[in-house]
C-alpha cells in the first residue's frame, strides 16, 4: 500500500517537473541565448515570491546581456517570451514594423464576455476589432473636448489645493497616492459622466475603494496572470473573471445613471458623455458597448494618471531646485496664481520635463508584451542571422530596464527633468528607450487627457504649496513588490506648507 502510494508521488511528480519545464529550451532550438530559468518561477522568480519587484528580474536581465545580445528568451512561469535588449529593435516592433506585432499580449488574459466592462477597450483587444474600437475611442479626445474639461480640472484642482490645506492643518503627513487618486476620480467623473464624485468631502462616492479593491486586492488578476504564465494557449472560456462583481456594479450603475440623466436632460454640450451617445447612434453600439466606451476612460486614467501625479510630488520634493524652478516658471505664466489655461500648461517647457522624468523614473508600467501577428525577421546588432518571428510569438520590452540604463540617462536615479529640454522626449522616443505611455500606433489611448490632468493637478499644488518628503516616506526608489503598478515602496508621505501670496 505504502509503495503504491509513493509511487503516485513520485510519477505525479515527475509528471508536474515534465509539465512546468516542457517549453523550456524553446528559444535555445531557435538560436537563441537562453539564460537559466527555474520551474514554476521561470526566468522571473519575483512573480511568484515577491522579494522585490518582478520588472527588478527584468531589468537585472537586461543589464547583464544587453551588451552581448539583443534578445534573449526568457519565461513567464512556463510561457516562452522573447526579452527585447536592444532599444532599436524596441523602436522597430512599436513603431516602424507594427503591422507585424499588432496585439498586447494581455488580449489572452481576458475573457471579454465574463468582464463586459472592458469589452470595447483597446488595449485588450486584438486585430480589426481593436482598429474600430480605437478609431471609436479616439474620436472622443478631441482638443475641443479636452480644452472642455479643463474648467471642470480649475475647479478640481481648488477643491484638491483646499483639501490640502485643511488636511495640514491637522499637522500629519499626507498620502500622495491617496490625493493622487482624489484628484483624478473627482476629475474623470466630472468630465466625463457629468458626475461628482465629491472625493474631497466628508461623503466620497467609494471610488478609492473600488479602486483599490481593482488594483491591489483582485485575486482575479493574479490567477488570471498565473494561469496565462502557465497555459499560454488558454481558451477563452477558461479564462477567469478579473474584475470583482462589486465593482462592476459601482461603475456600471454610476455610468448608465449617466447616460439615463444626460438622455432626460436633452442637452447638448461638447463633452464626452454627449458624444458617447452620438456615437451609440452613428455606430449602433449597445449599452454594454457604450458603458464600456466610458469605462475605458477611468480603468485607464485612475491608477496611472494618480500614479505619476504622486511619484512626480515626491521627487520634487525630492529636489527643491527642482520645485523652486517650476515654481518660478508657472509664476511667469501666471502672476495671479491662478491655474493657467490648457494651452498656457502644455507650452511650459519645465512642467513637461517634471512630468516625463518622474514617469522615467517611476513608469506606471515597467514593462510591456507584445505579440506577433504577421512573420517578421528580427535583425540584432549583436547577432549574424536574423530571428524569424513566427505568429503567436511574444516579445517582453523591459521598461524599467532602459529607462534606468546609465548608457543612455547617466545616473538613472537621480531627478534631472532637463534630460526632457530641447527636444529630449523626442529623442529618447525615436532611441527607444522612453516608454512612458507606450510608443506608436498602439501608445495609451488617452495620453492627452491624462496629460492634461496631471500638469493641471501638479501646476495648482506648486503654486499654492512648497512641497516636502515627510521622514515616514522611505528612501530610495525600491518599488513595492505586492502591487501591480510600479508604486514607491512604503507609500509617499508628504507635507505642504502655503506659499506666500
Amino acid at each position: 500500500m505504502i509503495g503504491s502510494l509513493l509511487l503516485a508521488v513520485c510519477t505525479f511528480g515527475a509528471l508536474l517537473y515534465g509539465f512546468l519545464v516542457w517549453n523550456f529550451g524553446h528559444w535555445r532550438r531557435r538560436g537563441v541565448r537562453e539564460p537559466r530559468a527555474l520551474p514554476l518561477l521561470g526566468s522571473f522568480p519575483n512573480m511568484v515570491w515577491p522579494r522585490q519587484h518582478f520588472t527588478m528580474d527584468m531589468r537585472d536581465l537586461y543589464m547583464k546581456y544587453r551588451e552581448s545580445d539583443s534578445y534573449i528568451g526568457t519565461y513567464l512561469l512556463r510561457s516562452p517570451k522573447l526579452l527585447l535588449l536592444e532599444p532599436r529593435l524596441v523602436y522597430e516592433v512599436f513603431v516602424s514594423a507594427f503591422r507585424h506585432f499588432e496585439d498586447n499580449d494581455a488580449a489572452r488574459m481576458v475573457d471579454t464576455g465574463k468582464d463586459v466592462l472592458v469589452c470595447c477597450n483597446p488595449f485588450v483587444l486584438l486585430g480589426n476589432e481593436w482598429r474600430q474600437q480605437r478609431a471609436i475611442f479616439s474620436s472622443l479626445l478631441t482638443n475641443g473636448r479636452i480644452r472642455t474639461t479643463h474648467a471642470i480640472m480649475q475647479r478640481v484642482c481648488r477643491d484638491l489645493c483646499d483639501f490640502i490645506g485643511r488636511e495640514s492643518l491637522k499637522g500629519e503627513p499626507q498620502d500622495g497616492m491617496d490625493l493622487g487618486l482624489r484628484f483624478t476620480g473627482d476629475s474623470l467623473f466630472d468630465c466625463v459622466l457629468g458626475i461628482q464624485a465629491r472625493c474631497f468631502s466628508d461623503s466620497p462616492l467609494p471610488v478609492i475603494r473600488h479602486n483599490r479593491e481593482m488594483s491591489n486586492e483582485n485575486p482575479g488578476l493574479a490567477i488570471a496572470g498565473a494561469l496565462n504564465g502557465l497555459f499560454p494557449r488558454l481558451p477563452r472560456w477558461l479564462r477567469p473573471k478579473i474584475f470583482p462583481r462589486s465593482y462592476d456594479r459601482f461603475f456600471g450603475d454610476l455610468i448608465q445613471q449617466a447616460f439615463r440623466l444626460r438622455r432626460g436632460q436633452h442637452q447638448e454640450r461638447n463633452d464626452f458623455i454627449n458624444h458617447l451617445l452620438a456615437l451609440k447612434r452613428e455606430h449602433g453600439l449597445t449599452e454594454p458597448q457604450l458603458t464600456s466606451h466610458a469605462m475605458t476612460f477611468m480603468f485607464d486614467g485612475l491608477d496611472t494618471t494618480s500614479s505619476t501625479i504622486s511619484h512626480c510630488l515626491l521627487l520634487l520634493g525630492r529636489y527643491p531646485e527642482c520645485q523652486q524652478r517650476l515654481c518660478e516658471e508657472l509664476d511667469k505664466a501666471s502672476p495671479t496664481k491662478e491655474l493657467p489655461d490648457l494651452d498656457a500648461l502644455n507650452d511650459l517647457p519645465y512642467l513637461s520635463a517634471c512630468f516625463n522624468e518622474s514617469l522615467r523614473i517611476y513608469p506606471a508600467g515597467g514593462w510591456a508584451s507584445k505579440t506577433c501577428t504577421e512573420a517578421y525577421k528580427l535583425q540584432g546588432s549583436h547577432h549574424s542571422q536574423p530571428l524569424q518571428m513566427l505568429p503567436g510569438d511574444n516579445i517582453m520590452i523591459p521598461i524599467y530596464g532602459l529607462h534606468h540604463d546609465p548608457q543612455f540617462y547617466p545616473e538613472p536615479e537621480e531627478f534631472r527633468p532637463e534630460r526632457f529640454l530641447d527636444g529630449g522626449l523626442k529623442r529618447y522616443k525615436q532611441m527607444g528607450v522612453f516608454l512612458g505611455f507606450g510608443n506608436g500606433p498602439r501608445q495609451c489611448v488617452g495620453m492627452r487627457l491624462g496629460l492634461a490632468q496631471a500638469k493641471a493637478a501638479l501646476a495648482a499644488i506648486v503654486q499654492r504649496f512648497e512641497v516636502r518628503v515627510n521622514p515616514r516616506t522611505a528612501d530610495g526608489l525600491e518599488l513595492d513588490p505586492y502591487i501591480f503598478v510600479g508604486c514607491h515602496k512604503g507609500g509617499i508621505w508628504l507635507d505642504f506648507v502655503a506659499r506666500q501670496v
